[in-house]
């Protein structure tokens, strides 16, 4: 996953290659999957930081995918 990263696109489509994107074929509970991936990856800490801090910085970030919404919640909570 780790690799060059467009910090401004958020795929949360399931298997895409995006610290936001479950795994293919993910039926649970979404937010419940991103605070375990918080809990024990450090890239995925970082790259939702990040994300966050150009949200505060009211730089442009495009979410797409299913869980668009509740991912941008998610990096906007960081920096609250």
């Amino acid at each position: 996953m780790y690799g060059i990263i467009d910090f401004s696109v958020i795929d949360t489509e399931p298997g895409a290659a995006s610290a936001f994107a479950p795994p293919a074929g993910f039926e649970g509970d979404y937010c419940e999957y991103m605070r375990d991936r918080w809990s024990h990856d450090i890239g995925v800490r970082q790259h939702i930081a990040v994300v966050g801090r150009m949200l505060v910085r009211e730089e442009t970030v495009t979410f797409s995918g299913p869980f668009a919404d509740a991912a941008r919640s998610i990096a906007e909570a960081v920096w609250q």
